[in-house]
């Protein structure tokens, strides 16, 4: 077979959903049975870095969705209204999971009843119908787009609609609401007791919420706002516990996750969430390969050694998948774009001998490597120092290097706004919890210096020192391209 012969997917697993179906048939690994924790078993926050396959999760029950009692739905968070959606807190003044949590609520159930009503078909339930037709007098229709319920939501504290909905509330509860909250809190039990008569049998609902890593270009009540999502689907899967099988999955980033510092949210991540990583799992990572192989077209009987028949037995003293990896965070996205990579430089190849890898790992970590470790930190910190940092990194000419270097080149770099040392130290944090730098130690022995490499995603319980050398992830200085 030749490299352009073989099918590795894409970088973003949603394409490989509906460009290659059938790849979530026969060539997904799921080793840690977490597809059927995720649909069976409590936990709702699927958490991990990028990269390491949480799209790909989603995009696994939405295909069992087809083919099973499952219904999966998809709620993408990518093009989000946040800045509408802030005016909708519950106290200007109040923080945490509770300034935006009813917002969230009210926003959730209605994406729920959509499903229902809509997709799957649930409409002779008096209960529902009841409340589907007072959500269209207040002006909140199921059938729209949960954008315009932003829009619609923020204009709740005051407006002309807001008179309507006190009375259709005073209908309902006897008595009018004086407050927005009061106005919130009726019309969240309004639809939670709305769906408390549906039966599905034995089919099961799934609301996957997708997309939003695009908090962080949104500076103002980011956590805010994010924490009161993971604390609403937290009282909503409780809501309907036992009562419906319905719930609702998150995706979220683990660098957005670690800066939730509420004691709350703190025993939902506990309970809660499983976090996917590849860390010391290399034989998995190596079978997940091997099944894109077999989609491919290799015999199952060769399988096992294949990677070496595309690739040089041993390179530089270490078998190549070893080498390979080394260029790589270890994650699935890491080494399938690196097959890509192999593929687009050597279509009409059937194997590649050192020079031809090594050219590829040039090509891989300057067009993709460096690529994803500026997007990665992407929100955490300004655009224009992560658009400088390629440069800062090259200036220093070595792979080692000290924070005061850093921070010298970083000003040096920088003309029109120079960083300061804590967005500098803020960098270097950054890069260093996603493994795109790491540290060097150099200890005194008997035989003289002993020098020792870690990196974090290697090791997770390491912490940044900055009275220490850091170093360079290797994908990184084979992208910069010194000299």
């Amino acid at each position: 077979m030749k490299f352009k012969d073989y099918e590795f997917g894409f970088a973003d697993a949603e394409k490989e959903y509906l460009r290659i179906p059938s790849l979530f048939q026969d060539a997904f690994y799921d080793p840690r049975k977490i597809i059927d924790r995720l649909i069976n078993d409590h936990p709702f926050l699927l958490v991990g870095r990028k990269g390491v396959g949480k799209t790909a999760y989603a995009s696994k029950i939405k295909s069992l969705s087809k083919t099973s009692e499952i219904y999966a739905c998809s709620l993408k968070l990518n093009d989000f209204e946040y800045t509408t959606f802030s005016k909708t807190s519950i106290d200007a003044e109040l923080v945490g999971t509770q300034k935006y949590k009813q917002s969230w609520d009210f926003l959730l159930l209605l994406v729920i009843y959509k499903s229902l009503y809509y997709d799957m078909n649930i409409r002779e339930v008096e209960q529902l119908n009841k409340v589907v037709q007072l959500l269209n007098s207040i002006g909140f229709p199921i059938e729209n787009e949960y954008k315009k319920h932003v829009t619609k939501l923020s204009k709740l504290k005051v407006g002309a609609n807001v008179g309507i909905i006190n009375a259709e509330l005073e209908k309902e509860f006897g008595e009018a609401p004086n407050t927005y909250l009061e106005r919130m809190s009726m019309l969240i039990e309004l639809l939670a007791n709305g769906i408390k008569d549906v039966y599905l049998g034995e089919k099961k609902l799934l609301i996957i919420i997708d997309g939003v890593d695009d908090v962080l270009r949104f500076k103002k009540n980011q956590l805010d706002i994010i924490s009161s999502l993971v604390r609403s689907i937290d009282y909503i899967n409780s809501l309907l516990y036992k009562i419906l099988p319905i719930k609702i999955i998150l995706l979220i980033r683990e660098d957005i996750l670690s800066n939730f510092i509420d004691p709350d949210l703190n025993k939902i991540k506990r309970d809660e969430s499983i976090v996917i990583s590849w860390f010391d799992r290399q034989d998995e990572l190596k079978e997940l390969v091997n099944l894109r192989f077999a989609f491919s077209g290799v015999p199952q009987k060769d399988i096992s050694e294949h990677w070496f028949q595309l690739f040089p037995k041993i390179i530089k003293e270490k078998d190549s998948w070893t080498y390979v990896l080394e260029y790589t965070l270890g994650k699935p996205r890491d080494i399938l774009q690196f097959l890509k990579c192999c593929q687009e430089l050597y279509p009409n190849s059937e194997s590649l001998n050192f020079s031809d890898v090594s050219k590829v790992l040039k090509y891989y970590a300057r067009d993709y490597f460096i690529e994803e470790m500026k997007n990665e930190i992407t929100g955490f910190t300004t655009d224009s120092f992560i658009l400088s940092l390629p440069g800062i990194l090259q200036s220093l000419g070595l792979r080692s290097f000290s924070f005061p270097r850093f921070y010298q080149a970083a000003v040096n770099q920088n003309h029109s706004k120079l960083p300061d040392e804590m967005e500098s130290k803020k960098m270097l944090q950054l890069l260093f919890d996603a493994g795109y730098l790491g540290h060097l130690y150099k200890t005194p022995s008997r035989d003289g210096t002993k020098t020792s490499v870690v990196f974090k995603y290697r090791n997770p319980t390491a912490q940044i020192d900055f009275s220490q050398d850091f170093i360079t992830h290797r994908g990184i200085y084979r992208g910069l391209d010194i000299r």
